[in-house]
């Protein structure tokens, strides 16, 4: 109580509903509203002095005391305890004071009180409970008090906050990420990625890293999102902020801990796997990162759009499963019927994956020439992706690597900005319908 009398000293009005409450919890209100049994008021107005003494709760004291029926507050005794008593309300140790005053009819008798005649009169003024003809209709030129710009600083600031205050949710994803480059960077130590059984398995293990680290952040992102939905709805009603400037700083707090925990994986696994490129390992942190924003983004549009966590978490799977299955690995890109060719072209996953596989082994620039003669490739280059594939069945025949990923996989280094295009142009479609899911839909249970 001494923390709701701190907000109340800074000016802001506190209203609160009290039982049998302590002399020193009484002593804090300023004012009070007493009904009776039925709804009806006994009294309303302030605790202080009507005197000069410096007795606590005076002009309660005093207008109860003036009632003849009404015996004196006795010395030392609780002024609440001894106001229920006196109206009927109290406890069984006042039903001496409940006999003197059951023929009082207390709500009749504030009727006619100078309280009520005072409160009467104060309502009766221009501009309380009827229009002020000398004052101009009320207008408001802006819809909300805060600017902007003062909207979107506290949101981002709000969200940042929230999150670094939330370490489970983060330290989660990091622990994911951590793990994944770890194990799955053991498995291929020492890799022979110029054997088609070596290549198979690192263009997997990259598939299947990529799909785990998005999957983590899709399903850690729905509960975390759900637990906000709930205080947005309640701001929303009342115009605190555009859900605009929200939305802006859900977005922007996910950026520096999605690019860390792929950090924290590409560290890791890329060394790992045996590359050393600077330039090529700072592209596949980025794409992968972007990635795992794509699925964190997905993860918060369907809890903004659908109506329960349980829900989002049965269409996620849907959702997913369909670009796990067109996301050009298994069945490989070239392998896809011609119908459902247009199910791989829309499914975001497939140009992440396009992205990692052809950095790391689509990178040719001159390719060999393959000499009939002596049945062997001449003027290779130090590139991986151009050195000649072994073991390849008859079916594929002599190729290179880069050769074997384009015509297998459909993975092109050569279409590597491009596919970083799309990549962007995901993002943004999940990000709008978010906007317009947060902005028209809403699930609050009235």
């Amino acid at each position: 109580m001494d923390g709701v009398r701190k907000v109340a000293d800074s000016g802001r009005t506190v209203v609160c509903t009290i039982h049998q409450p302590s002399s020193d919890v009484f002593f804090l209100f300023d004012s009070l509203l007493l009904l009776k049994r039925g709804g009806e008021m006994v009294f309303f107005g302030e605790l202080d002095n009507a005197q000069s003494d410096d007795c606590e709760c005076g002009h309660l004291i005093d207008y109860f005391e003036a009632i003849p029926e009404v015996p004196r507050l006795p010395l030392g005794q609780n002024p609440a305890t001894w106001m229920l008593e006196c109206i009927g309300a109290g406890v069984a140790a006042g039903a001496e004071n409940s006999a003197l005053t059951a023929s009082v009819n207390f709500a009749q008798h504030f009727r006619e009180s100078a309280e009520q005649q005072a409160l009467i009169g104060g309502l009766g003024q221009p501009g309380v409970a009827i229009p002020a003809t000398q004052l101009g209709e009320l207008n408001f030129s802006k819809k909300r008090a805060a600017t902007p710009m003062t909207q979107l600083r506290v949101l981002v600031g709000r969200f940042l906050t929230m999150y670094w205050r939330t370490p489970s949710y983060n330290l989660t994803r990091f622990i994911v990420a951590v793990g994944l480059g770890s194990v799955f960077g053991l498995v291929l130590v020492n890799g022979e990625y110029t054997s088609y059984q070596g290549l198979n398995a690192a263009v997997g293990v990259i598939f299947m890293t990529t799909q785990y680290n998005g999957i983590a952040a899709y399903v850690g992102a729905l509960p975390f999102t759900a637990h906000e939905r709930a205080p947005f709805y309640r701001e929303r009603a009342s115009q605190t902020y555009n859900a605009l400037w929200y939305f802006v700083g859900a977005t922007l707090a996910e950026v520096p801990y999605v690019f860390f925990s792929g950090f924290l994986f590409t560290i890791i696994f890329y060394p790992l796997i045996g590359f050393t490129s600077f330039v090529t390992g700072v592209l596949y942190w980025i794409n992968l990162s972007l990635f795992v924003l794509m699925q964190t983004y997905l993860g918060q549009l369907l809890v903004y759009a659908l109506p329960s966590v349980e829900v989002a978490v049965i269409v996620g799977v849907l959702v997913n499963a369909t670009f796990l299955l067109f996301s050009g690995f298994n069945p490989p890109a070239g392998s896809i019927p011609a119908g459902y060719r247009w199910l791989y072209h829309c499914t975001p996953h497939r140009y992440s994956l396009s992205v990692l596989v052809s950095l790391l082994y689509g990178d040719c620039p001159v390719e060999p020439t393959y000499d009939e003669a002596t049945q062997s490739y001449v003027n290779v280059g130090p590139e991986l992706g151009c050195q000649p594939l072994k073991g390849t069945p008859l079916s594929i025949g002599h190729t290179t690597v880069k050769g074997y990923v384009e015509k297998v996989f459909n993975m092109k280094h050569d279409e590597i900005w491009s596919n970083f295009g799309c990549v962007f142009v995901f993002l943004a479609v999940f990000r709008v319908l978010s906007l317009l899911a947060i902005r028209y839909v809403n699930h609050q249970k009235k």
